[in-house]
């Protein structure tokens, strides 16, 4: 997949593990064209890397993510890549006194709906690229096994899944689509919950090698022990997960 230089659609590049991946991709000689929510962040992203084309959307609102597409589409008809990173958890239970009901919409827009959005907005592009399209997923781990809280990120990423294993049944022999499944990363998402965290720079040296072997699920760290405890253990993995 990321044998030839490439134009890539990214959301969330400008922190965490997306922020990570601007720099090995354009190291690696590929455009990138990143979605953020925050102009400083984007405007931050420009000047360490002035070669980025840097969008504004807000992920929770479609018309934005609408006219985000239009516009970057209009601008990048070439794009061959597009990688659904951006992600939002939020922890307090239902019955805590930190849970907010106007969460519950805002989690699952940008986890679930805005990838599916963006994937049929820009889908028609991607299979009309000569070189062939991609369509890039990062899920998670919790996405086999839910944890105890976060419930509505863990059903996100349970339903990413699940759109993805479709849209590739879909697109055989079209667009390719690729899954990522991911371990707990240090992020700003995951700042202050528990230790042995990947660092996010580490994840993203992951997630290139796989693009690099083009394999259509791609395990990072201790996430590559789920396949195989699912069959000899899964009541190990689904406790260790509960817990996470």
């Amino acid at each position: 997949m990321l044998s030839h230089p490439r134009k890539i659609l990214l959301t969330g590049g400008t922190s965490g593990i997306g922020r990570h991946l601007v720099d090995r991709l354009c190291d690696a000689g590929h455009q990138l064209v990143v979605l953020g929510r925050s102009e400083t962040a984007l405007a931050r992203l420009k000047a360490e890397r002035p070669a980025v084309a840097a969008y504004r959307c807000d992920l929770s609102n479609q018309q934005d993510v609408q006219d985000a597409a239009a516009l970057i589409w209009a601008d990048h008809p070439d794009l061959s890549v597009l990688i659904n990173n951006a992600g939002v958890q939020f922890t307090p239970q239902f019955h805590q006194a930190g849970f907010r009901f106007d969460s519950i919409g805002y989690e699952t827009t940008v986890n679930f709906l805005a990838p599916v959005w963006l994937t049929a907005l820009s889908l028609q592009g991607l299979l009309a690229h000569p070189d062939g399209g991609h369509v890039v997923n990062i899920s998670s781990g919790l996405a086999f096994y839910p944890k105890t809280t976060s419930a509505v990120y863990c059903a996100t990423k349970a339903a990413l899944r699940s759109f993805s294993q479709s849209l590739r049944y879909q697109q055989e022999g079209g667009v390719r689509v690729i899954e990522v499944i991911l371990p707990v990363v240090d992020t700003p998402m995951t700042q202050g919950r528990g230790k042995g965290k990947m660092p996010a720079a580490t994840a993203a040296d992951h997630i290139m090698k796989g693009l690099r072997r083009g394999r259509p699920e791609i395990y990072v760290g201790r996430a590559r022990l789920i396949p195989l405890l699912a069959v000899l253990a899964p009541w190990l993995i689904r406790d260790i997960l509960r817990h996470g």
